[in-house]
């Protein structure tokens, strides 16, 4: 659910686009939102005029070709100023300059909830609270010590379905410890064939290999289950894991699982067909985001599996079925998770295991003593999957 809408209320936007549909579509979900829409503005020149014209100016939608020009000196100088944009963009996300890699960057066709959740993130970043710490497995395994010092260096923000985070080949910037939302790392081929090997969810983080020395990140990051995650930079993690024995022996152990589930993700997609593929997915995504109903369409699955939407359409079918699910073209409600497992066989199951191994059940609430943990669900006791 995205945060206080509200907030965006009376707050100038730039639009930045030069597509007259995409444009006019956007101002007006903008506009539904209490939002003081700028522009659109069609081109560099006449976006550079928005900026010097417009104070207090709250953020910026970016397209990154405007008429055959990169919008980039547009970022820059937005950069210079201090003013939150994101981009939006039918081109790979390797086309963003290095120096904006830290942004959000949504794919075209624009989802409306996707784009204002977008803003919310970019201009409204909350302070964590101890709460939510709680609410990530690793962190929660930090003594209370090394727990308070971490904690104002965290930022909490709102990610939408389908947000590029990061590309193959870049330098990490920040690391994110999801509270509820799930990320993919995918791997992407050449000629721009990809598919999901390893999910991120709040038993988890994002950036582990920084504790094993290693800032590059071989894969894309992208958000395929909208929510909340805690994000501090790079530099702040990397002197946190100097004071902080417990976090950089857990980073370690969580890049190890990852490594695990990687195996497995080759295993399901050279031996199993696509409907215990799919039952495996829903299971993993469920694990990872404590809810029994995903908001996740077709495009997505398919996406992730690196498969042909129809495939995802017909294997929903065969779930439906058994009765272990029921599926509408944007939510899949699981009706049996037991039943998901046992469909699922072999193809699921050995990360997770690996994970219970290398990360005990994480109790800690934030003190060195190991607590209760009565503030969470009762999915997520009873199970204890991951």
């Amino acid at each position: 659910m995205i945060r206080s809408r509200g907030a965006l209320e009376g707050k100038p936007i730039l639009v930045v686009e030069d597509d007259y549909y995409t444009a006019t579509a956007l101002a007006f979900s903008l506009r539904q939102q209490g939002v003081e829409v700028v522009g659109p503005s069609p081109s560099i020149d006449d976006a550079f005029k928005k900026i010097r014209q417009t104070t207090d100016l709250a953020g910026v939608v970016l397209d990154v070709n405007l008429g055959g020009e990169m919008v980039f000196p547009v970022a820059d100088e937005l950069h210079r100023m201090n003013i939150p944009f994101l981009f939006a963009t039918g081109y790979e996300p390797n086309i963003i300059p290095a120096r904006f890699r830290d942004r959000i960057l949504l794919r075209k066709p624009l989802e409306d909830d996707a784009v204002i959740a977008a803003l919310l993130s970019t201009t409204s970043p909350q302070s964590a609270s101890r709460h939510d710490v709680l609410r990530n497995k690793v962190l929660r395994l930090l003594p209370q010590r090394e727990l308070s010092e971490l904690l104002p260096y965290l930022r909490k923000l709102h990610l939408p379905r389908g947000a590029v985070l990061e590309t193959p080949n870049q330098v990490v910037e920040r690391i994110l410890f999801p509270l509820d939302c799930v990320l993919s790392l995918t791997t992407v081929g050449a000629a721009g064939t990809s598919f999901d090997i390893a999910f991120v969810g709040n038993e988890g983080m994002t950036g582990s290999g920084i504790a094993l020395y290693d800032d590059i990140t071989p894969y894309e990051l992208i958000n395929r289950v909208d929510g909340d995650v805690l994000a501090i930079s790079v530099d702040d993690f990397r002197i946190a894991l100097e004071t902080s024995p417990t976090l950089r022996t857990t980073s370690a152990r969580f890049e190890r699982s990852i490594c695990i589930q990687i195996g497995q993700a080759a295993l399901a997609a050279g031996r199993f067909e696509i409907p215990t593929r799919l039952a495996r997915w829903i299971l993993m995504i469920q694990d990872r985001s404590g809810r029994d109903s995903l908001e996740v369409t077709h495009d997505t699955v398919a996406a992730s599996l690196g498969v042909r939407r129809p495939s995802i359409t017909a294997a929903m079918h065969i779930l439906e079925g058994e009765l272990l699910i029921r599926s509408t073209r944007s939510t899949v409600l699981i009706r049996d998770r037991d039943g998901l497992v046992e469909f699922a066989g072999e193809a699921y199951g050995t990360p997770e295991a690996a994970y219970r191994r290398l990360l005990p059940v994480a109790k800690s609430n934030g003190s060195d003593d190991p607590p209760a943990d009565s503030n969470f669900s009762e999915h997520e006791r009873s199970c204890a999957r991951i």
